[in-house]
């Protein structure tokens, strides 16, 4: 009887205890999880430029699938810890297809207000990606950005799409200025206008092919080079170098075929893509119809 009456006495007691000895023990638990499973979130990710047009970069007077090109871009992106900035250990990206062990380039980003971080200690990190790809290549690649903390934690994950492209555009000729008749020892003077959508950089070659009365082409066939470099004198006249406006000026020669000549107009841009044709005829006359 009384080992009975002992054990109800103390059967609440050690209850209690029992009960708090667990819930110290489980706190402590959930504090160490808590610790070590903060992490860093990222938002407000960005890179630029998201498209890349690898037609309108040179490296040399002709583009070929073979070449290096250098590619320039910059990534961003805004980044808050729970437990206070400094547990933000590293801010990192890498670029690549992420369905291989294809990767480009890879670094860290940066919030210290050193260009191009415009704030520093701003929560918002930035960096350049500088990579580089053979012309040749064409498809999607991915930077993907992350944050990890002091204790080992990553945060959440970006991957945004960079589409590698060759989206090349032929020149556009027009506003043909040329006279239909001719003396000879007169002055010929052609103007016309170029205008590239990829920049007139892109222009490689702007002239005409002359076929004479005999049927024959003058330059043996080459194209006749017309310029936009600002020269006034012959045989470019030139008024203002740069402005997609090109010319070609030379005195009509005394042995001059007489007769029509068929003029084609036509502009090339580096990959030796050919613009619009523009067909003129201007006929030569001998000096002695108008003495």
């Amino acid at each position: 009887m009384r080992q009975l009456l002992l054990k109800i006495f103390l059967f609440p007691f050690a209850v209690g205890l029992s009960f708090v000895f667990l819930s110290g023990c489980e706190k402590k638990y959930d504090t160490i999880l808590d610790s070590a499973g903060s992490a860093p979130v990222i938002s407000d990710a960005k890179f630029s430029p998201t498209v890349i047009n690898t037609d309108t970069m040179y490296i040399g007077l002709v583009q070929t699938s073979s070449d290096v090109l250098n590619i320039h871009a910059k990534a961003s992106l805004r980044v808050i810890h729970p437990d206070g900035k400094e547990m933000i250990e590293s801010v990192n990206f890498a670029l690549g297809d992420f369905q291989s062990s294809f990767t480009l380039c890879d670094g860290t980003l940066h919030d210290d207000g050193t260009f191009p971080d415009s704030i520093s200690n701003d929560n918002m990190y930035s960096g350049y990606v500088d990579f580089q790809i053979q012309r040749v290549f064409v498809g999607d690649l991915f930077i993907k950005v992350w944050s990890k903390s002091r204790t080992e934690s990553e945060s959440n994950k970006y991957f945004l799409p960079v589409h590698i492209g060759r989206f090349n555009h032929a020149p556009v000729i027009s506003n043909l200025v040329a006279p239909d008749t001719l003396y000879i020892g007169n002055l010929l003077s052609l103007t016309l206008q170029v205008n590239d959508s990829d920049g007139l950089s892109d222009v490689y070659e702007v002239g005409y092919l002359s076929l004479k009365p005999d049927s024959n082409y003058a330059n043996n066939r080459n194209l006749i080079p017309m310029y936009d470099d600002g020269n006034s004198q012959p045989p470019s006249g030139d008024l203002v170098a740069g402005d997609g406006i090109y010319t070609y000026t030379t005195i009509v020669p005394s042995d001059a075929l007489v007769g029509t000549y068929v003029f084609t107009f036509s502009a090339f841009d580096r990959l030796r893509i050919t613009s619009n044709i523009i067909i003129h005829r201007i006929t030569v006359l001998p000096r002695n119809v108008i003495e």
